[in-house]
């Protein structure tokens, strides 16, 4: 099974890409590691986010996507930026889940994380693409 894991961060989107075996996985190399939407307020940075998403999941065919979710108040709430990335990427003809920080806490409790080849940047994203190994 092939999965991407996404986490939103101010205007980008950072993005870990695994293939699992059984209870192992393997990094899906990849040049993308993360999409930034350059500038919110423009029509065609947003069709440029959104044309590069719907290219790198046409090219990769992921079984499953995962978003981490992020709070809507709060300390930790998420910016007005990293809601529109969703709301597009969401729209995607795609396998979309958006997963909240608790899911996948529970679901990869137990799973070594195999960081080394990824930036730390990505770990969060990891995270999430590793949370469906155990939904399937």
């Amino acid at each position: 099974m092939k999965y991407c894991g996404i986490e939103l961060k101010s205007n980008e989107a950072r993005l870990v890409c695994i293939e699992t075996t059984d209870t192992a996985y393997e990094f899906i190399e990849s040049k993308t590691k993360k999409i930034k939407l350059a500038d919110p307020k423009s029509q065609e940075a947003t069709l440029a986010f959104k044309e590069a998403f719907l290219a790198f999941f046409k090219r990769n065919q992921f079984d499953k996507i995962g978003i981490k979710e992020r709070g809507r108040k709060g300390k930790f709430a998420g910016g007005a930026d990293s809601f529109k990335m969703e709301g597009i990427i969401q729209s995607l003809p795609f396998p979309i889940e958006i997963l909240h920080g608790n899911t996948i806490k529970s679901k990869i409790k137990g799973k070594a994380l195999k960081s080394d080849n990824i930036n730390a940047y990505q770990e969060e994203a990891l995270k999430v693409a590793l949370s469906f190994m155990s939904t399937t």
